[in-house]
Parts: structure tokens; C-alpha cells; sequence
């Protein structure tokens, strides 16, 4: 999701978009502006500036200059990696201005000038300035001439080609959600029956618990394996409510028939069922909707970058 000052500043300065950022050149050198997941709290606004290969010497200047400036320029962290310069801003009520971003992009390119860095236009691989567009690579803005496009598009393929080989089939995915999801619904029960306490919180960790258990039986990573954990989390859930609620009938003297037959005629039992169940769907809205909408897949890709 692209929020509403990333999509300003993309607009006004002509640029391009991912699912998630938007991207471009601001006065020669390249930037990335995201927004972190909705869900997150406190939200946070990234802003990344691609500077090529930096000197030891340029790498600490850098660093002591952003140091001194932190404050003037309003971010709450930032990192200097092997071709990038990386910020966060952290945004607990009110969001960033479009003009605070605006004045670190001045001071960024101010400062890679003064430091020789040069403007970053060319092909981000090879440094060629011609056949250059705009690319979305593994959801990160890039400049790429048409060569090197080409030899990472195959390189990509072999890699994903390879990864496919290895992977199995939906349904052994599904069995791995399955079994990593049992040891929680155990737990689930356990401290239901015997300690008392309000287990449902169980629900936000068979979630996770069947994405992982999906990953370790390599389950094949295709358009249905959200639906597949998503589907494997729900059975869990009900599993463990029912066999929650005949445990508890069984500790108070019936037989496992008994429990089964009054789980499925005692209205005061269906009750209890019902809350424990809207409880456990409700823990479990998180890790669904990261689940369903905002993990990315593994794929790696790269493909012609659209124009915002």
C-alpha cells in the first residue's frame, strides 16, 4: 500500500511505483519512499538514497554528518549499507511532512555531491547510460539498462527454477501446517483444563505456527498456499475449542461419549463453545491478515516498474 504523501511526492516529481514504494530521480541521484505496514504501531515512513560503491573515508563522513544532523533533519534512525543509504522516520500521531522529506532529499544530494558521489541516472549494474528504464526489482526501485535487465531476469528464472524442484506439493504443505499446529492446540487444552486460564490467546500462535510448519515441509509456494494456511488455522482453531469443551466436560465425570453427546445437546455447552470461538477468531485477525494480505512472496522477481 502507498500512502497518500509518497503518492504526492511520486506525482509531483514524475515517478515510478511498486506495490509498495514509489521511486525515482530528485536532482540526479535515485531515491525509494515506503510507508511501513498499516498494521504497524507506531508507523514508520522509510526513505532510501542509492549511492554505488562508497570509499571507508566517504562512509564515515557520511556518517558523522547524518550524526550532527539527526535532529535537524527529523529521522529516527538510519544505516548506511553497501549501496545505500537508508532512513526511517517515526510517525506516532501525526505523519511526516511531504516537506520533511523533501529537505533530507536536499541535504542527501548536497552532501553526496560535496563527497564526489556521483549522480546515480546510469544503470545501477553496470553504470551504463544507455537502453536505461526504470525497474521493480524484488519490490525495491532500480535503474537497469536492457542487458543487465536481461541477465538478472534469467538469473532469476534458474534460481526460481531451482527452488520449484525442490519444493513438493500443496498438500504436503498443508499436512506440515497441520503438525506444527497440534503442539498448540495440546498446550491449548492443557492449560484450559487444568489451570483455568483463558487459552484462546493459542489462536495468534497456530497462525504462525502453521505458516512455519508449511515452510519446513516445503510446501510448494504457489497463489493457493495462503488460502491453504489460512484454511489449516481455522480447522486448528475449531479442534481445539471442541476438544477444549469435551475436556472439561470429561474432568467433570462423564465418559468421552457423555461429553461428545451433551457437547452437541447442552445448550450452556454450545455457549461456552461459541464465546471461546468469536475469542479465538478475534486473536487471530493479525496473523490472518498478514497471512492473506501483507506477506510478500519468496519469488523473487524483476519486471518493467509502472509510471505513478
Amino acid at each position: 500500500m502507498i500512502f497518500p504523501k509518497a503518492k504526492k511526492i511520486a506525482r509531483d516529481l514524475g515517478w515510478h511505483k511498486t506495490n509498495h514504494k514509489v521511486f525515482g530521480l530528485y536532482k540526479g541521484y535515485f531515491f525509494n519512499v515506503s510507508d511501513a505496514s498499516i498494521i504497524h504501531t507506531p508507523q514508520y515512513k522509510y526513505v532510501s538514497v542509492t549511492t554505488g560503491n562508497l570509499t571507508e573515508e566517504q562512509r564515515q563522513k557520511i556518517k558523522t554528518e547524518l550524526t550532527i544532523n539527526k535532529k535537524r533533519l527529523k529521522f529516527t534512525f538510519f544505516d548506511i549499507r553497501e549501496n545505500t543509504i537508508f532512513f526511517k522516520f517515526t510517525e506516532n500521531i501525526m505523519p511526516t511532512k511531504t516537506s520533511t522529506v523533501y529537505v533530507l532529499f536536499d541535504f542527501l544530494v548536497g552532501l553526496l555531491k560535496d563527497l564526489s558521489i556521483p549522480e546515480q541516472s546510469n544503470c545501477h549494474s553496470c553504470k551504463t547510460n544507455e537502453g536505461i528504464k526504470y525497474y521493480d526489482l524484488n519490490h525495491t526501485g532500480v535503474l537497469l539498462c536492457d542487458h543487465c535487465f536481461k541477465q538478472t531476469d534469467d538469473k532469476f528464472y534458474e534460481i526460481e527454477k531451482e527452488r520449484i524442484s525442490k519444493e513438493k506439493s500443496y498438500l504436503t504443505g498443508f499436512l506440515g501446517s497441520v503438525v506444527f499446529s497440534i503442539p498448540a492446540i495440546i498446550i491449548w487444552v492443557l492449560f484450559a483444563v487444568y489451570f483455568g486460564a483463558i487459552s484462546s490467546g493459542m489462536a495468534f500462535v497456530i497462525g504462525l505456527l502453521g505458516f512455519l510448519g508449511y515452510d519446513y515441509f516445503k510446501g510448494f509456494r504457489g497463489k493457493l498456499t495462503r488460502y491453504i494456511i489460512f484454511f489449516t488455522s481455522i480447522i486448528s482453531i475449531f479442534a481445539a475449542n471442541i476438544t477444549t469443551v469435551i475436556a472439561l466436560l470429561i474432568k467433570q465425570g462423564l465418559t468421552i461419549n457423555q461429553a461428545i453427546s451433551e457437547f452437541q445437546t447442552n445448550p450452556a455447552a454450545n455457549e461456552i463453545f461459541m464465546q471461546n470461538i468469536i475469542l479465538s477468531f478475534l486473536l487471530s485477525c493479525i496473523p490472518w491478515i498478514w497471512i492473506l494480505f501483507i506477506r510478500k512472496d519468496d519469488k523473487l522477481i524483476i519486471k518493467p516498474a509502472e509510471k505513478f
